[in-house]
């Protein structure tokens, strides 16, 4: 995401800069076209850690694409230590009716194993609440694996609430394809 451009159209987001010692310095900031290399390592990561590393298909190209196009997708900041990526947070707008306001989603939250449990995954999240508040949002939501107990207990320390009574479905493109009658 660059600042004025895939940030909410000039929203004067600039991300946050941290400092300090060790990974706890890390720098949280909008990801910008370059950075589609660190973005593809670290959700390659997500994927392994999440179990599912053969469904990455994830390319510098489609990240370039769709992160920093003319209609950008994704909003994406990534978190560095001493200028090595170590975190990202993805986020994707959308809007709740009931509220009649726009709200943002968390998409992809990732933290390397070496950075966690020293603030770098609130940090990213603090950061992706400016970002939301930043573009008139009302809500942030988030899934979370049913069997990744510290994520679900590290969401309900930042204040996010378990919605038990919503569940999730997914058409995956195959079936898309024979809904839309292709």
């Amino acid at each position: 995401m660059e600042t004025g451009k895939g940030d909410g159209g000039g929203s004067g987001y600039q991300g946050n800069h941290y400092s300090g010692n060790d990974v706890t310095e890390a720098t949280i900031r909008p990801a910008g076209p370059d950075d589609a290399p660190a973005i593809v390592g670290l959700i390659t990561r997500l994927a392994a850690f999440e179990r599912e590393p053969a469904a990455i298909s994830l390319t510098e190209a489609a990240v370039r694409r769709d992160c920093f196009g003319h209609h950008p997708r994704l909003h994406v900041l990534l978190a560095l230590s001493r200028g090595a990526p170590c975190g990202i947070v993805t986020l994707l707008d959308t809007y709740s009716s009931w509220a009649g306001a726009p709200a943002m989603v968390v998409h992809d939250l990732f933290v390397d194993e070496a950075a966690r449990g020293r603030g770098v995954g609130r940090r990213l999240l603090a950061e992706a609440a400016r970002l939301a508040v930043a573009r008139g949002c009302r809500r942030l939501d988030v899934n979370v694996l049913n069997w990744n107990e510290a994520a679900l207990g590290f969401y309900r320390s930042l204040g996010f609430s378990p919605l038990d009574q919503w569940r999730t479905h997914r058409l995956d493109a195959a079936g898309l394809g024979r809904l839309a009658g292709k």
